[in-house]
């Protein structure tokens, strides 16, 4: 198991977050079709470039789940840890997390970890079915079709270490979802960058059908959301930094901010950085 790789685990008490007001169109779309009742779609690629916030999306839809009691798991890819970079403990990550949040699984799941105690050392896919989709499906013929929406995060799945691998988990949850009634309301939101591989997965024909996508694009108009995200951290920052009664009422100038929101080119990392940079409280921020 990897704990830290969860949405809410102590490694990540800094997670990047949507600012208050930002990506509303792209949040409101996710929770819009976690909600649906479109059997069709149970899971949706969330794509863009790095940089373009897709980790603070999954972040904020997390919080959001798990405080309306959606949140069935979360499991965020790092290629900086040491084991958040592997597909290794995924499904024992999922696993433990389904235990507490749909306590009904919980018995299910332990039975098929002591019927078989290798099942973590076996394939994705018979994990995935032995501690997913059976337990999933034994709650519901015992307590009727679940009638919540229950969402799976993955984040960063670019991020684990072989292509291969991503691969393997994309077509190991299409086809545990083919097997789960399809009134069930179990949900999969997978992030990633679009890369090669992981494009060539989703377009599969047997995957392609159950999958919708979700690209951050200029359709969002992420202009807009940068420049409220930025003009409000610049207020926060006059306010808390140690020089800030000191900076000019009119710093930054509508210059300054439609510059830093050009040269971002829709990538919030941009953003971020440049107040990084300038809130660094043993500098003066106008220098």
């Amino acid at each position: 198991m990897v704990p830290e790789a969860s949405h809410d685990a102590g490694e990540r008490y800094d997670a990047p977050r949507c600012h208050p007001e930002t990506r509303k169109a792209v949040l409101n779309n996710i929770m819009s079709w976690i909600n649906s009742d479109n059997e069709a779609t149970r899971i949706m690629w969330l794509y863009g470039p790095a940089g373009a916030g897709k980790s603070a999306i999954s972040q904020t839809t997390a919080e959001e789940c798990y405080n309306e009691g959606k949140l069935a798991a979360s499991y965020f890819f790092s290629k900086f840890g040491a084991r958040q970079n592997k597909k290794d403990g995924l499904v024992a990550t999922i696993a433990y997390q389904l235990c507490v949040s749909v306590p009904a699984m919980k018995e299910h799941i332990i039975k098929n970890i002591e019927i078989n105690l290798n099942i973590f050392k076996t394939n994705i896919r018979v994990q995935m079915q032995a501690l997913v989709v059976e337990p999933f499906k034994l709650m519901n013929s015992e307590h009727s079709t679940c009638s919540t929406p229950r969402l799976i995060i993955i984040d960063g799945l670019d991020e684990c270490q072989t292509r291969k691998d991503q691969a393997e988990i994309i077509e190991a949850i299409a086809k545990s979802l083919s097997l789960i009634d399809s009134a069930s309301f179990l949900r999969f939101l997978l992030v990633s960058r679009p890369e090669v591989e992981i494009r060539r997965a989703f377009n599969m024909e047997r995957i392609a059908s159950s999958c919708t996508h979700l690209a951050l694009d200029d359709t969002f108009d992420p202009d807009k959301d940068i420049e409220l995200y930025l003009r409000s951290n610049f207020q926060a920052l006059k306010r808390e930094h140690t020089l800030g009664s000191m900076l000019p009422v009119s710093w930054p100038g509508d210059e300054d901010i439609d510059l830093i929101i050009q040269k971002s080119s829709g990538q919030f990392i941009y953003a971020s950085t440049v107040l990084h940079y300038v809130s660094d409280l043993r500098c003066d921020p106008c220098k």
